[in-house]
């Protein structure tokens, strides 16, 4: 703690004060939050949409539903700049610069490998969705939205990451100073999160909306 002077009733007084890489640390965790409620709502919508779609209820029900094979190795990627990250982050604090370096560099090329694996995806995403007879009655709608929202939160993520490569060969992260890398380590994880519970809802409603056809 950082202790500062305050004047109170005329009398002066020690006010403590956060340290810098700890209030910023609160503003991340709040960042992160805050995407992991939308994220959430998100997921929720989609599960109640297939759940009312496949009620005996259900009046329209939707059509056969598949993934592209493609997002399986775009998970590994993402699972890859992860991993890549956390690696980097445990260097930095051993002070192994050149560990660093590599990492970094190795999770940006697996992340932008990501990018092009997933635009292909989506792009059969959206040749599945022009082959069912009605928009209502199918599921690629809002996979497709939730995989576009999520790709683009990775886009900035991407971005975020070249500036955490440009850092990393200033050799400007150590054990006292990886705030920056940090940041991007914590991002990267929510995202493998998210994505792999997306994932996982596409995947169970892939299989019970085939198996109701």
């Amino acid at each position: 703690m950082v202790l500062e002077s305050d004047v109170v009733n005329d009398r002066p007084i020690k006010v403590q004060k956060l340290p810098q890489d700890v209030r910023a640390m609160q503003g991340v965790w709040i960042f992160l939050l805050t995407l992991g409620i939308f994220f959430s709502s998100s997921i929720l919508l989609f599960i109640l949409y297939v759940a009312l779609r496949l009620s005996p209820e259900a009046v329209i029900r939707p059509q056969s539903f598949y993934l592209p094979r493609s997002f399986i190795p775009s998970t590994l990627l993402l699972l890859g700049v992860s991993g890549a990250l956390e690696w980097a982050l445990r260097a930095a604090r051993k002070d192994r610069s050149n560990d660093v370096k590599i990492a970094t560099i190795a999770a940006l090329i697996m992340g932008i490998l990501f990018m092009a694996v997933q635009a292909e995806g989506m792009v059969r995403l959206v040749v599945a969705a022009s082959q069912v007879t009605s928009s209502r009655n199918s599921a690629y709608g809002l996979t497709f939205v939730l995989a576009f929202v999520h790709a683009m939160h990775v886009l900035g993520g991407i971005i975020g990451l070249m500036a955490t490569v440009i850092n990393a060969n200033r050799d400007k992260y150590d054990h006292e100073r990886h705030f920056g890398l940090r940041f991007c380590t914590l991002y990267w994880h929510f995202l493998d999160i998210v994505w792999v519970l997306l994932m996982a809802c596409f995947a169970i409603a892939g299989m019970l909306i085939n198996n109701s056809t």
